[in-house]
C-alpha cells in the first residue's frame, strides 16, 4: 500500500519556495558583487588620484631642482676662476650653496602597483607610469654617490679642491641632463591623465 505523504498541490508549494529561496540568494550575491566592484572601483580612483597628485608634485620638484641646480652651477664656475688656496671644497661650499639633492616620491604608486587595485586602472596609465618611475630612481643612485662624495678624503683636503670642483660640476651637469629629459616625460604624462589636461581627448584613466 502507497502513502502519498504530499498531495499534488504540496509538491507545487514546496517547488514555490525552493524558487523563491534560490532566486533570494542568487540576487544576495549579485548585490554583494555588486557592491564589491563599486567599493573596489571608488578605492581605484583614489588611488589613482592620490598618483596623479604624487606626479604632479614630483614634476614641481623637477622644475624647482632644475632651477636650483642651473643657479648653483654657475656659482661653481664663478668659483673655478679664483679657487683659493689653501680651502678644501667642504670650505667653499658656501660659496655656491652646496649640492641639491632631487627627491621625488614613490609611496603612492609602490601602493597602487602592487594592490590589486592595479586591475581597475588603465593599463597605458600604469605603463607609462612605470616608465617615468624607473627612471626616477636614476636620481635616488646620484643621490647616493652625492653622499659618498661628501664624506670622502677629495671632499675635505685643500690639495684636492680642484679635483672636488670638478667632480661636483659632473655631478649638477648629470643633474641638469636628466631634469631635461625627465620633466618634458612628466609634462606629457599630466597633460594626457590629469584632470584639467590639455589634451582633448583626454584618457578615461579607470577601466569601465
Amino acid at each position: 500500500m502507497k502513502i502519498n505523504l504530499f498531495r499534488q498541490g504540496d509538491w507545487r508549494r514546496l517547488l514555490v519556495d525552493i524558487l523563491v529561496v534560490l532566486i533570494g540568494v542568487l540576487a544576495a550575491l549579485v548585490l554583494n558583487n555588486v557592491r564589491e566592484d563599486a567599493v573596489a572601483d571608488r578605492a581605484a580612483r583614489v588611488a589613482k588620484a592620490r598618483l596623479m597628485q604624487e606626479v604632479e608634485q614630483n614634476a614641481e620638484e623637477l622644475r624647482d631642482a632644475r632651477e636650483v641646480v642651473e643657479r648653483r652651477l654657475s656659482l661653481l664656475g664663478e668659483l673655478r676662476g679664483q679657487l683659493p688656496a689653501g680651502k678644501s671644497m667642504k670650505d667653499l661650499v658656501e660659496q655656491f650653496r652646496g649640492f641639491w639633492v632631487v627627491e621625488l616620491n614613490a609611496s603612492s604608486w609602490e601602493y597602487l602597483s602592487r594592490s590589486a587595485l592595479a586591475d581597475s586602472v588603465d593599463p597605458d596609465l600604469l605603463q607609462e607610469t612605470f616608465a617615468l618611475y624607473k627612471f626616477n630612481r636614476q636620481f635616488d643612485q646620484l643621490n647616493g654617490q652625492i653622499a659618498d662624495f661628501v664624506y670622502s678624503e677629495t671632499f675635505v683636503l685643500p690639495d684636492r679642491a680642484a679635483t672636488a670642483l670638478d667632480i661636483s660640476e659632473a655631478i649638477m651637469w648629470q643633474q641638469l641632463r636628466w631634469l631635461d629629459l625627465l620633466l618634458p616625460q612628466y609634462q606629457q604624462f599630466l597633460s594626457r591623465y590629469a584632470e584639467g589636461g590639455r589634451e582633448g581627448d583626454r584618457r578615461v584613466a579607470l577601466s569601465q
